[in-house]
């Protein structure tokens, strides 16, 4: 019997932590691996159907701040992870700036799990990502990142730039993964004006949440004169059953079936933010799966969605910042819902917090004046257990949150006012122990804030809409022939509107599918087969933009 797909990837993946407990890698690593020989030696470089960046047509000046750096081994004695260096900006382009672009180009040949990997400046996370499986010959893809939000720190001056990508090799997982980054600042003009950004930007430093450990917590100052606070979440779920939290059953079922090594806690995970132990927001996880997720040959050569660029989450903390400005610490948290008790399982991430403060008084003063926002989101689960390691569950999970709260500024008093609507549904099939396995996740979440007070009631809404539906098979009969076949459907919708009164003065969409599927087959034949059709569209104040992507056996056929 095939170990379920979950399980097979066991310990798979780790990321580096500072001051994480040390995770034991040997035997588990030697436990899984990538595919082999699945399109030959080749297959075409990563490509993807995302809108490219658009950047201004301004002077701009690019700094290198690592060329060719390799990636061996991200446990040695010592770790060549992380890799540390300077960033500085060039003076023949100095700020304000109308865009900063962070520039990666990799590349990597043999064989190798894809990785994960983080890009701090100044302390402050900028990018999580994960890297290509390669081809026996070799792969190479680029990546570029809008890091314009992080100006702040650019204007203060040169900065320790951080890139951490622990990797592994020996005489197996040969790849080395070669990469380059640089960053590029673009100056202004009358049509690409300097970028609005936040004033000041402050970190709760990298977190690690495991059962043992469910919350993690910083003391942070904030400016006394502070008007608006926004955060972003960076958070990605690791381990043998964390990476795939949203196909995990119910604790129930895991206990009566622990012989088919399902995970359990079921698949919904929150992660919530919270301001002196008062839960001030809640991240729902996009269900990313990266290019070695379930099969390799998926995603070869179109990844996932988000797995490149994974979501940095957005929580507006406007209402809460009468509570900060007196001067003293506070201590801002996160914590998960639900996490698994194998040792190497656990959520990883940062948050950055970025200040607005008053430019025309010395302190503001507020007042959170109405506060409904659950400590936790409202979850159901329904399970029907088959006997003989097949059962069906559904799990759904809401929240129906409202914070609002003034600030007292030079510009007179300004109230906002926070909306998250947000539900989740999973229905599940789990049959023959995992080897017959359906899975249909839907996520629609809807955030609202209102501002006014100080002209117009300003309204911005931002609907995401986040299915996930999964379809796997083994197979193998008495002659030993075994068949295993695949299919994904993957989607991130997203509309934002923004109104002034009652008149929208912008409107933005986004709408990006991929449906990949792969076929293997050993014994009488073999077949190693795959292919995904990629859609993006988006419409914007830059006008529509679409392109579809189709591939097969690793290449593209149609773009």
């Amino acid at each position: 019997m095939a170990a379920h797909p979950l399980i097979r990837r066991a310990g798979r993946r780790v990321g580096r932590l500072a001051g994480a407990v040390v995770l034991a890698l040997t035997g588990a690593l030697a436990a899984a691996g990538p595919a082999h020989a699945d399109f030959g030696t080749d297959y075409h470089d990563p490509l993807t159907a995302m809108k490219p960046l658009t950047r201004p047509d301004t002077r701009s000046c690019t700094v290198e701040v690592m060329h060719d750096q390799p990636f061996r081994n991200g446990y040695g004695s010592p770790p060549d992870t992380p890799y540390t260096a300077t960033a500085t900006p060039p003076a023949a382009c100095a700020g304000p700036w109308s865009a900063v672009v962070l520039d990666l180009h990799g590349q990597v040949a043999g064989r190798q799990f894809d990785r994960l990997f983080t890009v701090r400046v100044g302390g402050v996370q900028v990018l999580l990502s994960s890297t290509p499986e390669p081809s026996k010959d070799g792969i190479e893809w680029s990546l570029e990142r809008d890091v314009t939000r992080y100006a702040p720190l650019f204007a203060a001056g040169q900065q320790p730039f951080e890139f951490d990508l622990a990797n592994v090799t020996d005489d197996t997982y040969t790849g080395v993964f070669r990469i380059s980054a640089s960053l590029t600042f673009y100056t202004t003009s009358a049509r690409w004006p300097a970028a609005r950004t936040a004033d000041r930007l402050l970190t709760t430093g990298a977190f690690g949440l495991t059962q043992a450990a469910p919350s993690a917590g910083r003391e942070l100052t904030f400016p006394p004169n502070l008007e608006r606070l926004t955060a972003e979440v960076y958070a990605r779920g690791g381990g043998a059953c964390e990476e795939f939290a949203y196909a995990s059953a119910p604790d129930d079922f895991a206990r009566a079936n622990s012989g088919t090594g399902v995970c359990g806690k079921g698949p919904f995970r929150e992660l919530r933010l919270s301001i002196d132990g008062r839960v001030a927001g809640a991240v729902w996880p996009y269900p990313v799966i990266y290019t070695g997720g379930w099969d390799p040959l998926l995603w070869r050569p179109t990844p996932g969605i988000f797995a490149f660029d994974l979501p940095a989450y957005r929580l507006d903390l406007t209402p809460y910042v009468g509570l900060l400005v007196d001067g003293r610490p506070h201590t801002v948290a996160v914590a998960v819902n639900a996490a698994e008790a194998q040792s190497n399982d656990l959520w990883s991430g940062q948050v950055n917090l970025f200040a607005d403060v008053d430019h025309g008084a010395a302190r503001t003063t507020g007042q959170l004046t109405e506060y409904r926002v659950a400590p936790e989101a409202a979850i159901a689960t329904a399970l029907a257990d088959h006997g003989g390691g097949s059962g069906d569950w559904t799990v759904t999970a809401g929240r129906h949150d409202l914070a609002r709260g003034w600030v007292q500024t030079s510009h007179g008093r300004v109230t906002t006012e926070v909306r998250d609507d947000l539900a989740f549904d999973s229905a599940q099939q789990f049959r023959d122990s995992g080897n017959d396995l359906t899975v249909h996740n839907r996520s629609d979440l809807t955030r609202t804030t209102a501002t006014w007070g100080s002209g117009p009631r300003r309204t911005t809404t931002v609907h995401e809409g986040q299915p996930l539906d999964v379809g796997y098979r083994y197979a193998k009969d008495a002659a030993g022939n075994t068949d295993q076949r695949t299919t994904m459907d993957l989607g991130y919708h997203r509309e934002a509107t923004t109104a002034t009164g009652a008149r929208v003065t912008d409107r933005t969409t986004v709408d990006h599918t991929l449906r990949p599927t792969a076929h293997r087959h050993d014994g009488d034949t073999t077949v190693r087969t795959g292919g995904s059709v990629e859609d993006y569209r988006t419409t914007g104040p830059e006008g529509p933009y679409h392109r579809t992507i189709t591939t097969a056996d690793g290449w593209p056929v149609g773009r």
